[in-house]
C-alpha cells in the first residue's frame, strides 16, 4: 500500500513535491511524468542496510522504496534528509549515487554536499527523466572523507597513496596496522606491511615538510 509524504503538508495533491512507495511504478517514467516532461523523475532508494566494506561490493539488509515526483530543480541535501525521515530514520545518513565512467575504479560516490549532489543532477539531466535513477543510503556510523571527491582517480595505485596521505594527515599517531585496516576498509584490498609502511614514512615526511613550508 502506497504511503504518500508531502513535503508542504498544506500542498494541493496535484502539486506534491514528493512520495514515497514500497511498491515500483506502475508507468515509466515516460508515461508518468509526460513526453515534454524535464523536471520531475523517480528515485529507487535502497536503505535499511549497510556496505559491507567502504562502500563495497555488498549491500547487506536491503529495503526498497521508491521516491516519486521529485523535482530535480528542488533537490538539495535538505530534501535528501526529508527522504531520510519518510523513511523511518531519525538521522540524514550517508547516500550515495552510482560512479560514472571518470570514476569506475570505485563501487558508489557519496554525496557529502550541494556540490557532489550537483553530480547525481547531472546523471539524471543526461538520462532525460526516463530512468529511474538508483541512491544507495547508510545510517550507521562510517567513515566518510570530507574531500573524498577530488581524489577519485581511476589508478589503484593513486587512489591507495592519496588514502594513505589522507589518512596519516588526519590521523598523524596511527600505527601502521591502523593503516592496513583503514586501506582494507575504503577499498576492500590488502596491502602488503612494508608497503604500508613505506608509504606511511613517506606521507608522514611530505606532512612535516608541508608543515614547515607554512
Amino acid at each position: 500500500m502506497e504511503t504518500k509524504m508531502n513535503a508542504d503538508p498544506w500542498a494541493n495533491p496535484r502539486f506534491q513535491l514528493w512520495s514515497v512507495s514500497s511498491e515500483p511504478p506502475t508507468n515509466t517514467p515516460l508515461v508518468e511524468y509526460g513526453k515534454a516532461n524535464d523536471k520531475r523523475f523517480t528515485i529507487r532508494v535502497v536503505h535499511g542496510g549497510f556496505f559491507t566494506d567502504y562502500p563495497g561490493k555488498s549491500y547487506q539488509t536491503t529495503k526498497v522504496n521508491f521516491i516519486s515526483y521529485v523535482n530535480i530543480d528542488l533537490l538539495n541535501m535538505e530534501m535528501l534528509g526529508c527522504f531520510s525521515k519518510s523513511l523511518g530514520y531519525t538521522t540524514m545518513g550517508n547516500w550515495y549515487h552510482m560512479p560514472t565512467e571518470e570514476n569506475c575504479g570505485l563501487t558508489m560516490i557519496p554525496i557529502l554536499n550541494d556540490v557532489c549532489l550537483g553530480t547525481f543532477k547531472m546523471i539524471v539531466r543526461a538520462h532525460q527523466f526516463r530512468e529511474i535513477e538508483h541512491l544507495y543510503v547508510e545510517h550507521r556510523l562510517v567513515f566518510v572523507p570530507t574531500n573524498f571527491p577530488y581524489f577519485l582517480m581511476n589508478s589503484p595505485s593513486k587512489r591507495v597513496e592519496k588514502l594513505i596521505h589522507l589518512f596519516v594527515t588526519e590521523h598523524p599517531m596511527a600505527t601502521v596496522d591502523d593503516g592496513i585496516a583503514y586501506i582494507r576498509h575504503m577499498l576492500n584490498m590488502t596491502i602488503p606491511r612494508e608497503k604500508m609502511e613505506d608509504a606511511m614514512d613517506m606521507a608522514k615526511e611530505n606532512v612535516i615538510a608541508w608543515t614547515n613550508i607554512v
